[in-house]
């Protein structure tokens, strides 16, 4: 569902599409604590977290409907099948409700297409009815043809969500209202849109709504809401 336009979203509903993130691996567990009373004070869609801190997401935010996410594998995604299995299972052992995760590009640089998707297919089986979302890496791709080509191969795999990148890495691609509706343009509607890196204030904010964004994944979360442009944010 693309919002053509998103200045009419109340403070609530754009706070309802924002996962907030804390995700430094610097992060205290205060910092974690005072991130996660933020996410339900303000009931943003999810409190993005680091794995360890999935359990203590989950307690702070029980009975406010704001959900626990965590992410794996960020900038990298080379990790074999069976250990982002493990990983992934494990995040479903404590409780995450959404488990972003970095697919293996060095695969698709590869020519291997069918391994490239085949790993999520593996990956959604041992996810069960937790949420998986691709951190999909637009900027190792050298051209439209290829992004394109490597979202196909996810929305194949069955994926629920889609990602323009972790907003992490060498390649790192932060979102831009192109990158967005590139992606919403070429996946089906079955496959829902999140953008991530570097969104940092209210306008860009409404730009990828409106290319097609259903999420947004931003540590400026407390910003966004309050309309501000906010200073320069790697994620």
């Amino acid at each position: 569902m693309t919002i053509t336009d998103a200045s009419t979203l109340s403070r609530e509903e754009l706070a309802g599409m924002i996962q907030f993130t804390l995700v430094r691996p610097d992060a205290t567990r205060d910092e974690i604590i005072h991130h996660v009373e933020l996410c339900a004070k303000y009931t943003f869609n999810a409190a993005m977290i680091p794995m360890c801190w999935v359990e203590l997401t989950r307690e702070i935010l029980k009975g406010t409907g704001v959900r626990t996410a965590t992410a794996i594998s960020f900038g990298l995604g080379n990790e074999t099948v069976a250990g982002k299995a493990a990983l992934i299972q494990e995040c479903r052992s404590l409780g995450a409700d959404e488990v972003d995760y970095q697919p293996n590009m060095g695969f698709y640089l590869s020519g291997m297409y069918d391994e490239f998707r085949d790993e999520s297919v593996e990956l959604l089986k041992v996810a069960g009815d937790m949420v998986l979302k691709p951190m999909f890496e637009m900027g190792y791709l050298k051209n439209e043809d290829e992004q394109k080509h490597a979202a196909k191969l996810l929305d194949e795999a069955g994926v629920p969500w889609i990602k323009n990148s972790s907003g992490t890495g060498p390649h790192r691609a932060p979102a831009t209202p192109e990158n967005i509706r590139l992606l919403r343009e070429t996946v089906s509607e079955r496959c829902r849109v999140k953008a991530s890196g570097g969104i940092k204030g209210y306008r860009q904010s409404l730009a990828l709504i409106e290319a097609g964004a259903e999420l947004l994944g931003t540590s400026k979360g407390v910003e966004i809401i309050y309309g501000l442009e906010a200073a320069e944010s790697a994620y």
